[in-house]
């Protein structure tokens, strides 16, 4: 009760008006007066609703980043860390046993950014702000989905695992490889201890290479990128649905898709014919020679070959050691939770097309190594320190690297395409231009005042019930959808369901089958070694009668044997 009403002064506090929001609307309300005195309109009701819009945009425009907004904004923020902080306390006063503070405030945070995202997916390009941070484990999976959310790709997975059509003909060597790849690499251990992880990655891979429509094998990308997916997923699933190979494959398979379709350069960052693939290797090595002339001029030199400049010496170099690991995007190269850690910021970025945060990190993982990269004599022994001591590296250490190099390029990137410009032509302002014909043509009748604006409210009130009404179809136009789209996922999940149990019942019909047909075989074999026992003892007894009968020519079989005989 104690802890209710706390809440609720704390509320009513904050409700009250503050200097600094009086200060805010006074500011806004300037500005809209100066623009209506420049447009010459004497009341802001006589505007239309676009032209209202329009003002408000420009006026808290002008006012944004001056002293009254950044003094509201820092009393927001003060209001919203108070109200946190206190409920905090009143759960640590409340609580039965000891609980951290930080990871409470942590906890509270993301549950309100998840809030923000799950009732408005738009915003999830204000994660911008969120760079060079490690996201926690629900928010990046819901990051995540929002962001290679394929509702289309996972029906057809769906509908095609129901018909028992979503396996390639190299499903054998698919789950062999997968099951291989989970137990032999060491960074993928927590994924081994899983007892779905290896189905998934087969379920998923198998449908990949079914969908590509081609007999060759699948890449070692290909088996590598779904990874660190899988971990997301699973680190987010619920206990009951983590044991369902299914239902995460579907997931699993949703993004892997979108991910593979968003940025074509990232799993294709293969071969130096790939005009993006070399831009992003040339800006490594650039980056390379700006921060570190002594590594590149080793780097330079080990891979030099006779008629060949220091510049292109370099770029094969830094070619031939970072070509396997951007096309794999680090994985395998790191520990699985610094991979997570890149692969968040790869993922905000992936719907600006401005930002490129691949040569960055690749110029943090060569100078993070270059102590060990130095002591190597060959190219071969490059390849195996960045395979071998890339996993101990930590991911504060990239943090620190990239927060002292690249951090204010890369967010500004980042957030440079958020930003939307402002009109700067005001149609409101506009006039035709003067003709002395025109000149000539009688003036039309005037109206009064009080006409116009009756017929612009009139006009107003009309449009606003077109959009009202336009709004409630395409509100119920939204729900028939979604109605739709729920019924054919149940009738999917129906039918694979129905599928699953179809399968099960014939495999129990066969094993019967097998049962009775080795029960019967057992038998037969038995009845067998009977009769072949029996007349293996006639044949000893027929033998020995017939020593007895040629040692001794006087004795003649008895009346018994001579029936056991001709039996």
């Amino acid at each position: 009760m104690e802890s209710q009403l706390g809440v609720n002064r704390t509320s009513r506090i904050q409700r009250q008006p503050t200097y600094e929001w009086q200060d805010f609307t006074q500011g806004l309300f300037d500005s809209i007066q100066q623009q209506m005195r420049e447009s010459h309109v004497k009341a802001f009701l006589d505007l239309s609703e676009a032209e209202k819009a329009l003002v408000l945009q420009k006026a808290t425009k002008a006012v944004q980043g001056g002293v009254p907004y950044e003094a509201l904004m820092s009393r927001v923020s003060t209001c919203l860390e108070k109200a946190i902080y206190h409920q905090i306390a009143q759960e640590m006063q409340d609580g039965d046993g000891v609980k951290n503070r930080l990871a409470l405030l942590s906890t509270r945070i993301e549950d309100g950014v998840m809030t923000l995202l799950e009732e408005r997916p738009d915003l999830k390009g204000r994660l911008c702000s969120l760079f060079n941070q490690v996201l926690p484990a629900k928010l990046r999976g819901l990051t995540w989905r929002l962001y290679l959310s394929n509702r289309k790709a996972r029906l057809e997975y769906l509908s095609q695992t129901a018909a028992q059509r979503a396996t390639s003909w190299k499903d054998r060597e698919i789950s062999l490889r997968c099951q291989d790849l989970l137990d032999s690499e060491p960074t993928f251990q927590a994924l081994k201890e899983s007892k779905v992880a290896a189905r998934c990655l087969r379920n998923v891979l198998s449908y990949y290479h079914k969908l590509q429509g081609t007999s060759a094998p699948l890449r070692e990308p290909d088996y590598l990128l779904p990874v660190p997916l899988l971990q997301a997923i699973l680190d987010t699933a619920p206990p009951s649905v983590s044991e369902s190979a299914d239902s995460l494959s579907a997931l699993l398979v949703e993004e892997f898709l979108t991910f593979m379709k968003l940025q074509p350069w990232l799993p294709k960052f293969c071969t130096s014919q790939d005009p993006n693939g070399t831009s992003i290797l040339e800006e490594v090595a650039s980056l390379l020679e700006e921060m570190d002339r002594d590594l590149t001029r080793f780097l330079a030199n080990m891979c030099m070959q006779p008629e060949e400049g220091h510049k292109e010496a370099l770029l094969r170099g830094v070619r031939h050691m970072l070509q396997p690991v951007l096309s794999i995007l680090f994985v395998g190269y790191l520990s699985l939770d610094t991979v997570l850690y890149i692969w968040d910021q790869i993922i905000l970025g992936l719907e600006r097309p401005s930002f490129n945060c691949l040569p960055a990190f690749a110029t943090v993982f060569i100078l993070l190594l270059r102590d060990q990269l130095l002591k190597c004599q060959t190219m071969a022994e490059l390849e195996l320190t960045l395979k071998a001591q890339g996993q101990a590296l930590s991911v504060q250490e990239f943090q620190d690297m990239i927060g002292k190099h690249f951090f204010d390029e890369l967010y500004k990137a980042l957030q440079g395409d958020s930003h939307d410009s402002l009109p700067i032509h005001d149609p409101t302002q506009a006039f035709p231009p003067w003709s002395y014909r025109d000149s000539r043509i009688a003036a039309p009748p005037r109206t009064r005042p009080e006409d116009r604006r009756r017929m612009r409210e009139e006009r107003e009130l009309l449009k606003r019930q077109y959009e009202e009404r336009m709004k409630e179809e395409e509100r119920l136009q939204r729900v028939r959808e979604e109605e739709l789209k729920r019924q054919q996922e149940i009738l999917l999940l129906q039918n694979l369901e129905a599928a699953r149990r179809k399968f099960e019942t014939q495999k129990l019909h066969l094993e019967e089958q097998l049962l009775q047909e080795r029960q019967f075989r057992f038998e037969t074999e038995t009845k067998a070694e009977e009769q072949i026992s029996r007349l293996q003892a006639e044949i000893d007894r027929l033998r020995e009668w017939k020593m007895v009968i040629v040692s001794h020519p006087t004795v003649t079989p008895n009346k018994h044997f001579n029936q056991q005989i001709s039996s």
